[in-house]
């Protein structure tokens, strides 16, 4: 991977880094082992050079505004609004 590509991606929280490079992912609970050059099993999470990196970081594939009754915080500000947003792999 070129150097200007790099330096727009952003380094993972939540993983340990392993012998030979590999790296364990801790952020889902597959705990996933990732060879260099790999990624793991949500395809959002890239080892590269033994750091874990966050390739979805930033690109908000979905959007919305709700009423906070269809949220699992119904009960809190009945009547209120919310606004969720996601990126792939959510």
């Amino acid at each position: 991977m070129d150097s200007k590509k790099r330096e727009e991606l952003y380094e993972a929280m939540y993983y340990e880094p392993l012998e030979n490079k590999l790296v364990r992912c801790t952020l889902c609970p597959r705990y996933c082992v990732i060879p260099p050059g790999k990624r793991g099993f949500c395809r959002c999470r890239e080892n590269i050079d033994g750091k874990l990196y966050a390739i979805n970081y930033g690109k908000v594939c979905s959007a919305a505004v709700d009423p906070i009754e269809k949220k699992p915080l119904y009960h809190f500000y009945p009547g209120s609004l919310t606004f969720s947003i996601a990126t792939g792999g959510c």
